[in-house]
């Protein structure tokens, strides 16, 4: 990035990051799962069996590797948003930032499925004017950072919020359809 775009800009909370929680609780699911089954088989006197050792193979390779992802995934995922443009990493095992300009934004919409609403997370959907799409799950605050790209947006393109009963945007602002 060059010049004035370096900066987030600091009225609008950014950078937004992932949540820590979204992020580990498949591993959490995954670890605590197989855990009780292997308790329950030791338990059960099957502790030799193939399925005992299936679960030893899961925590002691499986495991690990969940925790790597989870962290490396912590660690990369951001939305920055910039005077002049929109700065996007979908984090591990992604590269390729985004450097977005406001003017090539389309739509931006907020994803939470069941994870997301147990951890108060969401994915970011960014809609291109060509339709393309690009998308930041896991984010801590989504409906913050589509606020505040919204802000961004040409003013005449930006229609009403819309509440949800729980308080919560599901309706961002959207650009007109063209």
């Amino acid at each position: 990035m060059h010049g004035v775009n370096d900066n987030p800009e600091p009225r609008h909370g950014g950078p937004f990051v992932p949540s820590t929680l979204s992020l580990f609780l498949p591993t959490i699911v995954v670890v605590v799962g197989y855990g009780l089954l292997l308790s329950f088989l030791f338990a059960a006197g099957r502790g030799d069996g193939a399925l005992a050792r299936l679960c030893i193979v899961v925590l002691a390779i499986g495991g690990p590797f969940l925790i790597a992802h989870a962290v490396l995934r912590r660690f990369t995922i951001s939305v920055a948003v910039m005077p002049r443009a929109l700065y996007l990493h979908r984090g591990f095992p992604h590269s390729q930032p985004f450097e977005i300009p406001y003017a090539l934004i389309d739509r931006v919409s907020v994803r939470r499925g069941l994870p997301g609403r147990i951890a108060g997370s969401g994915a970011l959907v960014v809609t291109l004017a060509n339709g393309r799409r690009v998308v930041v799950g896991d984010l801590a605050q989504p409906h913050a950072a589509a606020r505040a790209i919204c802000a961004h947006l040409p003013e005449p393109r930006v229609r009403d919020l819309g509440e949800a009963g729980d308080g919560t945007p599901d309706n961002l602002p959207q650009a007109a359809a063209r």
